[in-house]
Protein backbone atom coordinates (compact mmCIF):
# COMPACT_ATOMS: atom_id res chain seq x y z
CA UNK A 1 0.00 0.00 0.00
CA UNK A 2 1.36 3.43 -0.88
CA UNK A 3 0.59 6.54 1.05
CA UNK A 4 0.02 9.94 -0.52
CA UNK A 5 3.46 10.99 0.74
CA UNK A 6 5.12 8.12 -1.11
CA UNK A 7 3.27 8.70 -4.37
CA UNK A 8 3.97 12.46 -4.47
CA UNK A 9 7.66 11.99 -3.73
CA UNK A 10 8.06 10.31 -7.14
CA UNK A 11 7.39 13.61 -8.94
CA UNK A 12 9.98 16.38 -9.00
CA UNK A 13 8.70 19.90 -8.50
CA UNK A 14 11.78 21.38 -10.14
CA UNK A 15 11.42 22.85 -13.61
CA UNK A 16 13.44 21.42 -16.43
CA UNK A 17 15.86 23.53 -18.43
CA UNK A 18 14.84 26.04 -21.07
CA UNK A 19 16.57 23.86 -23.66
CA UNK A 20 14.33 20.94 -22.66
CA UNK A 21 11.17 22.99 -23.17
CA UNK A 22 12.40 24.39 -26.51
CA UNK A 23 13.08 20.84 -27.74
CA UNK A 24 9.65 19.72 -26.53
CA UNK A 25 7.98 22.63 -28.34
CA UNK A 26 9.88 21.89 -31.55
CA UNK A 27 8.86 18.25 -31.35
CA UNK A 28 5.23 19.15 -30.63
CA UNK A 29 5.07 21.44 -33.68
CA UNK A 30 5.90 18.40 -35.82
CA UNK A 31 3.28 16.18 -34.15
CA UNK A 32 0.13 14.93 -35.84
CA UNK A 33 -2.04 16.53 -33.12
CA UNK A 34 -0.51 19.98 -33.69
CA UNK A 35 -0.87 19.74 -37.47
CA UNK A 36 -4.52 18.68 -37.09
CA UNK A 37 -5.16 21.62 -34.77
CA UNK A 38 -3.57 24.09 -37.19
CA UNK A 39 -5.67 22.65 -40.03
CA UNK A 40 -8.82 23.42 -38.03
CA UNK A 41 -8.02 27.16 -37.73
CA UNK A 42 -9.93 28.14 -40.92
CA UNK A 43 -13.02 26.35 -39.60
CA UNK A 44 -12.72 28.12 -36.26
CA UNK A 45 -12.22 31.49 -37.94
CA UNK A 46 -15.24 30.99 -40.20
CA UNK A 47 -17.41 29.92 -37.28
CA UNK A 48 -16.36 32.94 -35.22
CA UNK A 49 -17.16 35.29 -38.10
CA UNK A 50 -20.56 33.67 -38.64
CA UNK A 51 -21.41 33.99 -34.93
CA UNK A 52 -20.08 37.54 -34.52
CA UNK A 53 -23.44 39.27 -34.27
CA UNK A 54 -25.31 36.43 -32.57
CA UNK A 55 -26.75 36.99 -29.13
CA UNK A 56 -25.45 33.78 -27.56
CA UNK A 57 -26.12 34.82 -23.97
CA UNK A 58 -29.57 35.79 -22.81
Amino acid sequence: MTTSRESTSKFSLEMKSEVHYKKAAKSYRKSKQYINMINLYPTLQTTLIECKDENLIE
